[in-house]
């Protein structure tokens, strides 16, 4: 170990005893013994070169003002070595300007200091908000619960980042206060200057906890951040693809895309205002991936492209077509393998209406066609499958999976059905 390790384990370790003392009645002085870093310290045999490094380390500390020691009579080795108490401060600092090492007292003041600050921060559950329980205020209890936790194994800096938990509390603190609807980015931008600050450092983490203290449990297939609706926070507006047989009527415009063979995109936002979506096909398939839905033939049908699960918008686009096209029938064309079943079962659970299955089956599997493209199943393919195995109507096709350990991207079926 070089001279300059040995100042930085001097430092922390008298710290660490330092904190560790916090409440006993007897205040002693905080000491350790050079065995404490070099066990043959005191040893006939002991390394010289490492009785010098510790001996340096202790030199320039001492030079300092952060430690003093105490000496063997007649002689140059180190008895003991005391922390200067009144320089706490000031070694914290230093500690964390050239060791990066924050105390475990720096680390509980910081927090203290953030938790009382936001403490203070008045409840809007109890001034109309619509929330059942103050996010802030139950945020702050959870984390002097870990504090409490923290300091009684006297080492909160492991425990916590406080630039993290500022972070938490001020996006926290801004969500329970909101009142005007807005995008996702938009409030990462209000709080923290950055578009994409939110959604790459803490949603997951912030969205978790506002389920729990909301008693939200996440929906099968559903998005975590889909819980903040509730706070007026919503996600872009997602652009529904559509080509064929459709057309959409508004108060004052119709729009026929049969004839726009690449079909058209529109905001969730205009085309959930239409007034009346017509079907001009008795045909309607929702398509997993946006290859095989620019691939696909629309003639004779209605095609919609869904892009993985079906979002909020798109659902709702697809309940107003059911429910201004109560006879469509309806069919979902996806990946063989157990997202694209489940992207079935999601879409089917939230329309409450049945698609059947578009070139999703055993056939598919068995094509000599496909045979070069078929993939191995995965340990979590197969951990996945166990739900679906039981489910009518996947338990044939899943069967055949697990039996042959396969499973097919539609890509490659949608190129030939193109071609037919």
């Amino acid at each position: 170990m070089k001279s300059r390790e040995y100042e930085k384990v001097i430092l922390e370790r008298l710290l660490r005893k330092y904190y560790n003392r916090t409440g006993t009645k007897v205040k002693r002085r905080v000491s350790l013994k050079p065995s404490d870093l070099y066990k043959k310290y005191g040893d006939n045999n002991a390394d010289i070169a490492e009785k010098q490094k510790i001996g340096e380390a202790v030199n320039r500390l001492s030079v300092l003002g952060y430690i003093v020691s105490d000496r063997l009579k007649f002689s140059e080795d180190i008895e003991k070595i005391y922390l200067c108490e009144g320089k706490l401060e000031e070694i914290t600092q230093y500690m964390e300007r050239v060791y990066g090492v924050k105390s475990c007292q720096a680390v509980r003041t910081r927090v203290e200091k953030l938790l009382e600050q936001y403490r203070s921060t008045p409840d809007t559950s109890k001034t109309g908000s619509g929330c059942t329980s103050g996010l802030v205020s139950a945020y702050c209890h959870k984390m002097e619960e870990l504090l409490e936790a923290a300091s009684a194994s006297a080492d909160p800096a492991q425990a916590f980042d406080p630039e993290r938990l500022e972070a938490n509390l001020k996006v926290l603190d801004f969500i329970e206060h909101n009142k005007e609807t807005l995008y996702l980015r938009e409030l990462s931008m209000l709080v923290y200057g950055d578009s994409k600050w939110f959604e790459i450092n803490n949603c997951d983490e912030i969205c978790t906890f506002i389920r729990e203290t909301r008693n939200c449990p996440r929906e099968e297939d559903e998005k975590n951040d889909a819980v903040l609706a509730v706070y007026h926070i919503l996600p872009p507006d997602q652009e529904i693809f559509i080509k064929g047989g459709w057309i959409l009527e508004w108060p004052d415009d119709t729009l026929d895309i049969r004839n726009r063979k690449g079909g058209i995109a529109l905001s969730t936002k205009d085309i959930l205002s239409a007034c009346r979506i017509i079907l001009t096909s008795p045909d309607l398939l929702t398509v997993e991936n946006k290859t095989s839905y620019q691939r696909l033939n629309s003639e004779g049908r209605a095609l919609m492209y869904l892009g993985g699960y079906a979002s909020s918008g798109q659902i709702a686009f697809l309940r107003k077509v059911f429910h201004d096209n109560p006879d469509v029938r309806a069919a979902h064309f996806g990946d063989i393998d157990v997202g694209g079943f489940l992207i079935h079962r999601h879409l089917c659970r939230m329309t409450g209406r049945k698609f059947q299955f578009y070139q999703m089956g055993t056939e598919q599997l068995q094509d000599t066609r496909y045979q070069n493209c078929l993939k191995g199943l995965t340990e979590n393919d197969r951990a996945r499958m166990k739900g679906l195995m039981e489910e009518e109507p996947y338990c044939r096709v899943m069967k055949y999976m697990e039996d042959y350990g396969v499973k097919l991207e539609q890509e490659i079926i949608s190129y030939y059905d193109g071609k037919a």
